[in-house]
């Protein structure tokens, strides 16, 4: 059985069912909020200050509009501050890279100084047109992912340097990123394949046909990716390849959008875009 909820009602009355796959992990739900946020498109779990951020595109996601906001909420599902820092152009992926968070921002890459709660840098993206997903290599740069056809790449922040580090035939709309040791993992939406692309080689690789679009991705502690399906599913990546969707909201039209998982707590943090909410379900083995 699938988890589902309906949009129209309350956390509290929110069905909780679970999916299992072949190595017995499932979904069982703890949390939702109420629909407070403005279409929340990414979520970033701040293990050093035991945050969550969530980005509010608020207006359209690729209008240069100023309205839009980053949330910060407890674990617990408590909003701490509802809008956070402000002023930003249809915000989506985020990442934490000591005091900073990067935040990606239609055509540049916003650092934001969370000590101060305000904005410290700007870096244009040049040719950048829908820059989406942001991850941090244990080295601190910074790899932003442009999803447009038109300009399928994947930027990197090396120092003061944002420039395409990534890109032709095997970059197809590249959505979700992760840093996976000496790795990056990449969502390719336009083929719909998990890709890995060595950190210091350039070299791509494939890892996994999913079959679908794909926005967050994130690796759990047994070594199986998450991966979640804007249009509404979630799903869990064995090693083996096998693939079991944990969480369909396709018929109730709740999207599924940038997830991020919280390894202490093995929870799966999911924010719904039009949905307005956030929903955390922990993964059970």
């Amino acid at each position: 059985m699938i988890m589902r909820w309906k949009a129209i009602a309350p956390a509290a009355a929110f069905a909780a069912c679970m999916a299992t796959a072949a190595n017995g992990a499932g979904l069982v739900k703890m949390w939702a909020t109420e629909p407070v946020f403005k279409v929340p498109e990414s979520i970033c779990f701040d293990g050093e200050r035991e945050i969550l951020y969530v980005s509010n595109i608020a207006g359209k996601s690729n209008e240069k509009d100023g309205v839009g906001f980053i949330s910060r909420l407890a674990l617990d599902g408590t909003v701490r501050k509802l809008e956070w820092v402000t002023g930003l152009d249809a915000p989506k992926g985020m990442a934490v890279r000591g005091g900073s968070l990067f935040v990606s921002n239609i055509d540049e890459l916003v650092e934001i100084d969370i000590r101060t709660d305000s904005i410290a840098r700007r870096y244009p993206a040049g040719g950048a047109q829908f820059l989406n997903d942001v991850a941090v290599d244990a080295e601190g740069n910074v790899y932003v992912s442009d999803s447009s056809k038109e300009n399928s790449a994947i930027y990197r922040l090396a120092g003061d340097t944002l420039e395409v580090w990534a890109s032709g035939k095997a970059i197809s709309s590249p959505n979700g990123l992760m840093v996976d040791g000496g790795r990056l993992i990449i969502g390719n939406s336009g083929d719909a394949m998990l890709k890995a692309i060595d950190l210091k080689t350039g070299e791509v690789s494939d890892l996994y046909t999913v079959g679908s679009g794909i926005d967050g991705l994130a690796k759990d502690r047994k070594g199986n990716f998450i991966v979640s399906d804007w249009a509404g599913r979630t799903s869990l990546i064995e090693p083996s390849g096998a693939i079991t969707v944990l969480l369909d909201t396709r018929a109730e039209k709740i999207n599924a959008a940038d997830l991020d998982f919280v390894p202490g707590e093995d929870l799966v943090i999911i924010p719904t875009f039009h949905d307005n909410r956030v929903v955390a379900a922990k993964l059970r083995y």
